[in-house]
């Protein structure tokens, strides 16, 4: 999904928050709950904009690892969410919202990986609509309530109990 930008602007604000461990082969990566990034705090399982070079619209990922590098690079693992038009071959007779999004599952290339924290271009407010499909929609960016199994290739209602680790009950409320 989203690949490394070519110049990185080094005139930013960056300060990592609460720490989680220690980890990697040699013990010698830092994990991370938190950082501020250009004056907007993150955290964990925040839903955030991705920019790369091949496209002027950004990606849209769920925040699952974040951490520094022995050699102080800074990487997050994202989980993406699906617009409409990045699966439209998968769609055949689905009706879908004009802003539905559809969280990665299931396993295989396309569930998550691993970026520059550096390619983080915002916070972007999804909400998870599973409970209140046919109710009013909440003011949102994005909205989501199905799927898209990447190992299978089609989109699903429901998935297994956790994604990434995450209880999925976590992912509808963050």
């Amino acid at each position: 999904m989203a690949a490394p930008i070519g110049e990185v602007d080094l005139n930013y604000e960056f300060a990592w928050g609460r720490k989680r461990g220690m980890g990697g082969k040699k013990k010698d990566v830092q994990f991370y709950e938190s950082f501020t990034f250009d004056g907007v705090q993150y955290a964990l399982n925040d839903t955030v904009y991705l920019q790369n070079e091949s496209s002027d619209v950004p990606h849209i990922g769920k925040l699952i690892k974040v951490w520094e590098n022995r050699d102080k690079s800074r990487k997050v693992k994202v989980q993406w969410f699906f617009r409409s038009r990045e699966i439209q071959k998968f769609l055949e007779g689905i009706q879908t919202k004009e802003n539905e999004l559809f969280l990665a599952c299931g396993d295989g290339k396309g569930f998550a990986n691993v970026n520059p924290l550096e390619a983080i271009v915002g916070k972007c407010n999804v909400v998870c609509i599973s409970k209140n499909i046919g109710n009013s929609q909440p003011k949102a960016d994005f909205v989501f309530y199905r799927f898209f199994d990447v190992g299978q290739r089609k989109v699903v209602d429901q998935t297994d109990d956790k994604i990434a680790g995450t209880e999925v009950i976590n992912i509808s409320t963050k």
